[in-house]
Formats: structure tokens, sequence, C-alpha cells
């Protein structure tokens, strides 16, 4: 990934004072040449006296941007001499979307764009849970390893007042705690390029030239600058207030996005709920509406039928147990009985008188006087016509019985039903 760092371009606020045989820069700005003032690139930063180094003036911007990785935000530091002579140039990107081949494949092109010797090299000692990082140096520029007391005051978040500092994490404070070596910057002009492998890595460009740092007298209360997450590796100058507050702004603007949307979310819930609200109470509506329907063609059907009832019972007189047909049905099945039983008496009578006949014809006329008196039935069958004609009587009487008790009166004026009287019981033949 290209870093956007221009070594040797074309100066674009510099003046034309002579330059160092050998220039280190970083986007254009090139160390020991002189800024002008009222130049349009000059008036985008933000300047005042450097709270490290007496008689230096302190300038500092930032401005984000986006790649096709991405997003991120980069912040530019410079330091000056009065005359305008630039001493110190920084740019810190963050996030950083690169990983180690292309780290060196950066590197490579640094050295060819710089020329000279090959930069000295520094990787980042391996710790549990924390990627590789890694620090070139180019010219005259040498770094110095700070004490462990030093380490201690930056793990507690204060500056040691040690200069202008560089680390392989670009959090000073994170480094200190992890026992990651942190180092000033000494000697002469040079260039210094530093990034981290972390997920959301840092990127540090910087050319310097030590040696003017070195001859700055130091002011005897400087403002001690408290490293954060956020904030630029350069610690000892304001460098690190505006990467926060870069960083701050960034946050809100996310915040208020994420904010934005949660809001809108919200009230397109609210709005779906109201309609829902309505479409549920439409329906409680309907279903009320179809439940008194229901219940008043349920009345409607019901007082029909106690009315038809009403109207069947009022036809029918009081104390009637039976229809019409009933009365028919009993009448025409005890006709029918008595019926049955008078042709079998008659059918039996038929038989003893054609029984009599043949047993007169077999008998020789006495006198011609007797032929007009009626023989005497012989015992047998007087007999058994004795009981034939009992038993006959019974079962008339046992229908007659029948009928009064299971026969109700019927209407005023209708007849009784033959079926209904009693039979008389024939008479012997």
């Amino acid at each position: 990934m290209k870093t956007s760092i221009a070594v040797f371009a074309s100066v674009v606020v510099c003046g034309s004072a002579a330059a160092a045989p050998t220039q280190y820069a970083v986007d254009g700005l090139a160390v020991g040449t002189q800024l002008k003032s009222d130049s349009a690139p000059y008036r985008q930063y933000k300047c005042s006296p450097s709270e490290q180094f007496a008689g230096l003036t302190w300038c500092q911007k930032a401005q984000s941007n986006k790649e096709e990785r991405g997003p991120y935000t980069a912040a530019h530091s410079i330091l000056h001499a009065r005359d305008g002579k630039i001493v110190y140039v920084n740019r810190t990107q963050e996030p950083a979307f690169l990983g180690t081949k292309e780290a060196e494949e950066e590197i490579q092109r640094l050295s060819r764009k710089i020329g000279g010797d090959a930069p000295r090299i520094m990787k980042m000692p391996n710790r549990a849970g924390l990627r590789n990082g890694i620090i070139a140096v180019w010219g005259n520029a040498t770094l110095e390893q700070l004490d462990k007391d030093s380490l201690k005051i930056l793990a507690e978040g204060k500056s040691p007042k040690k200069g202008l500092l560089i680390d392989f994490l670009g959090n000073f404070a994170r480094s200190a705690k992890e026992g990651l070596p942190v180092y000033r910057i000494n000697g002469g002009p040079g260039f210094l390029w530093a990034a981290s492998f972390e997920q959301k890595g840092r990127i540090r460009a910087v050319a310097v030239d030590a040696s003017a740092l070195a001859s700055t007298p130091v002011e005897v209360e400087p403002t001690a600058q408290e490293p954060t997450a956020q904030s630029s590796p350069d610690i000892t100058e304001p460098e690190t207030k505006v990467s926060e507050s870069v960083g701050t702004i960034e946050q809100l603007r996310t915040e208020l996005a994420l904010a934005n949307k949660r809001i809108a979310e919200l009230e397109t819930a609210k709005v779906n709920a109201e309609a829902a609200r309505v479409e549920a109470e439409t329906a409680r509506t309907e279903a009320e509406t179809a439940a008194r329907d229901i219940e008043q063609a349920r009345l409607e059907e019901k007082a029909q039928l106690d009315a038809a009832i009403a109207q069947l019972n009022g036809d029918r007189p009081a104390g009637d147990t039976t229809s019409r047909w009933e009365n028919a049905f009993y009448g025409s099945a005890g006709g029918l009985l008595v019926a049955l039983t008078g042709f079998g008496f008659g059918f039996i009578v038929k038989r003893v008188k054609a029984a009599r006949s043949n047993q007169q014809s077999c008998e020789l006329p006495v006198k011609t006087a007797e032929t007009s008196i009626p023989p005497a039935l012989s015992p047998t069958i007087a007999i058994s016509e004795t009981a034939f004609e009992s038993e006959l009587e019974q079962q008339v009487v046992a229908i007659n019985e029948s009928e009064v008790e299971t026969t109700p009166p019927l209407e005023t004026g209708e007849p009784v039903p033959e079926s209904a009287e009693k039979l008389p019981v024939a008479a012997p033949a």
C-alpha cells in the first residue's frame, strides 16, 4: 500500500533558500528549507510556540480521507524556527491497511527515492497477542532507547520530557506496559518510517534534523502530554491534542450516524406498530359486529321456530297426545282384525255345514216327516264349535277393550270408527 509519503517531491510551501545537499521530506516539506508564512498551504496549519523547544514554532493539522480499503485519518505536524526554517516534519496515518510484505515493499520504494546507504531496519520483539512492527532509519538520525524510569513514566500516561520519541506500536504508553522499547530520536538529519501491523495499525513518517533540536534550549516548565491509543507517536508536542481531537470528532460522527440510524429504525418501528394497532382494532371491531350479527340471526331463527311450534300446538286440542294419523291407523288395524276374525269364523261355519250335509246324505230316511227336522250335531262337532265360539268371543272382547283404552277421543263431530265398536258374539249356526 502506498502511504502517500513523497520523498524529494516538489516543495510547494518552501522558499528559495538553498537546501542541504541531502533533503529528507514528508509530503513535499523538506527539512532545512524555509516556509512561506503567507502561503495558502501554510495557512492550513494551526501554529503556536512549542512547549518543548524554546524558539521553535509548532504547527499542526488533521484531515480525513478514504481509499479502497476504507477511511483513515492523517495528522501532520511541523517544527520550524522563527525564520521559517523547517526542523521537523511528521505524518501519522491511522488506521494503516498494510501487511508485512507491503511494508517491506514500501521500505524498498523509499530507499530508491532517498538513495545513499541502505536503511537500518529494527523489528519489534515478539509479544503474545501483538502483531509485528518495524522501524526503518535513513541518514544521520539515530535512536536511543529510553531507560526504565522513563518507560515507567510513559506507562503512567505521562511524558518523560526526553524530546521526540518513536516506537513500534505508535502508542508510547501501551509499548511501555507491554515491555516494548521506546526510542528517543538523536543524531543529525535523517528520515524515519515506522509501521505496526495490528488490525488498526499505524504508519508514521518523520523527516528531522535532530541536531537542530539538541541545540535548542528546553523550557523550564513544559506542559506534559498524556499519550492515548489515538494520539500521535510524538508525545512531547501538541500534535497529540490534534490527533486526539480528530479521533474524537470521527468517533462522535460515527456515534451520531449510528444514533440517527437507530432513531430512524425506532420511528419506522413506531409507525409499523401504530399501523398494526389500527389493524388489530379494526379486526376486533369487525369480529364483534360479526358476533352480534350471528347472535341476532340465532335469536330470529329461534323466534321463528318457537312460533312454528306454537302454531302446531294451537292446531291440536288440549290433552291430545296422538295425531289423526295415529287414530286412523289404530282404527284401520282394528277393522282389519275384525274382518279377518269374521272371515275365519264364516269359513269354519261353512266347513261345519258341509260336514253336516255329507253326514245327512249318507243316512237312510226313516220317515218322510223326519226330513224337515234338523238332525242333531255329533258330540265332537258340537264340542269343537262351542269351544271355538267361546274363544272367538274372548278375543273380540279383548280387542274391544284394547281399542277403548288406547284410542283417544276424536275431535267433536267426527264419527266413531267401526273398529272401535264392540263386535257381537256370533250365534251358533
